[in-house]
């Protein structure tokens, strides 16, 4: 898939062995999850398009015999209509325009189920800038707004690179307030205090109500000797954020090292009432170390997805590529008015009388232009509407006649039919107008399909390496999905024998 280059300078997967629930992890997770639904609708509503020319195009070729009085030859109108179809592939256009193209083709054909799919299309086509922006902020976590030399350089896990980079986009990015704590952090771990209060202090000048910084400023004044600046500095952290156990438990250690016990037992005391367990946690952890430990903070999640998914070139580069991979031929900015065209161009298709259009009949695989509907909307010629309407005892020889026509296209269309849905699920419900059916089926065919070419592998940059064989179970779970879906064809036919 486009985009996945941009991910680069990657660390080594097992840096993060002893990190199993760092965003890192679940940031590739996640992004994984979002490409395999996205991939699985893309095919799903390609294969719905596809199943849209095969059942509809046989009576395009009819109404094109009409309109040409039957003066051109089959051979000729089929070339025509294949051309019309693929009209979209000379104008580089990418595989989801080409579907669009189709719906608005064969929209007079459509039975109402079936518009909603393309309802559904539309709305995936007006929100698709969007859908493209998230796509890349997954795919660009790496590369975008330092967001992996801030995570390594809180988990102590940085190299120069990482230290260049960020004091370089200090540098040029002075109102950007989280490398600076991220920096600061590395300087307090060196032992470089005054350079790291200086940066925490420019980071309140920016942020005056994040706590993290003020936490991170009285481990530095601490670290410093200044005492009692560093209780002002943890007493204005628990002022902005009095419900994070952290700083009340920062507080009762500063209390420790000074032997005031009464106020770090209360300390201690606030703490535990937020987050017991987190405190009887930290407490043990200290005991094995030997040593007292002020604890700092990590950029809270929901900041990490925002910056991860702010805009930068990076990500609006990838996010164009990955919008023109799936449409092509307009650009992702267009993606808005693209989809109020389509939903233009269906409202003055919708104003063209139905009666122009080749109908098949449900009940007897008749074409006509002019019948009625069944109950569920579909198209039912006049006929078979007359049967319904009359009593059981006003049969006559026309409707036996027309009664054995039904039994006898039933009867074809089960065997066409269960072939059909056997070699590609959904066909064959898509036919015979069981929409519902033909969605869930189509659907689950392109969730194996997608499952089984790429093992749900389309991000690789923190995978764990407990999860490397994890492809080779979701393309096994594919191919048993795929396997039941075939049975469940099988076993549940679109039509019933006879």
């Amino acid at each position: 898939m486009q985009g996945v280059s941009f991910i680069t300078g990657l660390l080594p997967v097992t840096t993060f062995r002893d990190i199993p629930l760092s965003w890192p992890m679940v940031t590739t997770f996640l992004g994984n999850s979002y490409f395999f639904v996205l991939s699985a609708t893309f095919l799903s509503l390609f294969l719905a398009g596809v199943y849209t020319i095969i059942k509809y195009a046989p009576l395009m070729l009819n109404d094109f015999r009409i309109v040409t009085n039957n003066d051109l030859p089959d051979s000729g109108l089929i070339a025509w209509i294949a051309f019309i179809i693929v009209i979209p592939l000379f104008l580089d256009a990418g595989p989801m325009i080409l579907v669009l193209w189709w719906f608005l083709l064969f929209w007079g054909y459509l039975i109402p189920s079936e518009k909603l799919i393309t309802y559904f299309f539309v709305f995936l086509v007006l929100i698709s800038g969007w859908i493209a922006h998230i796509g890349s902020g997954f795919l660009t976590y790496t590369e975008n707004q330092l967001n992996r030399q801030i995570f390594v350089t809180e988990h102590k896990l940085e190299n120069a690179d990482d230290i260049q980079a960020i004091s370089s986009w200090i540098d040029h990015h002075p109102a950007d307030a989280e490398p600076m704590n991220a920096l600061a952090i590395f300087h307090i771990n060196k032992g470089n205090f005054l350079e790291a209060i200086g940066l925490l202090n420019k980071g309140i000048d920016l942020e005056p109500d994040n706590a993290r910084y003020y936490n991170h400023l009285a481990i530095a004044l601490l670290a410093s000797g200044k005492t009692r600046d560093a209780l002002k500095a943890f007493q204005t952290a628990i002022t902005l954020m009095p419900g994070n156990m952290v700083y009340h438990y920062n507080v009762s250690r500063l209390y420790q090292s000074t032997y005031n016990f009464y106020e770090a037992e209360k300390a201690i005391a606030a703490a535990s009432g937020i987050d017991a367990e987190g405190v009887r946690h930290l407490l043990d952890r200290e005991n094995n170390l030997g040593k007292t430990r002020y604890i700092f903070e990590s950029m809270p999640l929901g900041r990490q997805l925002s910056r991860q998914m702010k805009i930068s070139d990076d990500l609006r580069s990838t996010a164009d590529a990955l919008w023109s991979f799936a449409f092509g031929l307009v650009p992702r900015k267009m993606s808005l008015f693209l989809g109020i065209g389509c939903i233009v161009a269906f409202i003055l298709l919708s104003y063209i009388p139905d009666e122009k259009f080749t109908k098949k009949c449900t009940r007897c695989g008749k074409l006509y232009y002019s019948g009625a509907h069944t109950q569920t909307g579909n198209p039912m010629c006049l006929q078979c509407s007359w049967i319904d309407t009359k009593a059981k005892k006003q049969v006559n020889s026309i409707m036996q006649h027309k009664t054995e026509e039904i039994k006898k296209y039933k009867t074809f269309s089960y065997r066409k039919l269960l072939r059909l849905e056997m070699s590609l699920p959904g066909l064959g419900s898509f036919l015979i107008n069981r929409t519902g059916m033909a969605v869930t089926r189509i659907a689950l065919l392109s969730a194996s399909v997608v499952a089984i070419v790429t093992g749900g592998h389309f991000i690789t940059s923190f995978m764990p390496a407990q999860a490397e064989n994890l492809p080779i179970m979701v393309r096994a779970a594919g191919v048993f999905c795929l396997g039941l879906l075939i049975l469940r064809a099988y076993k549940m036919p679109p039509v019933r024998f006879g």
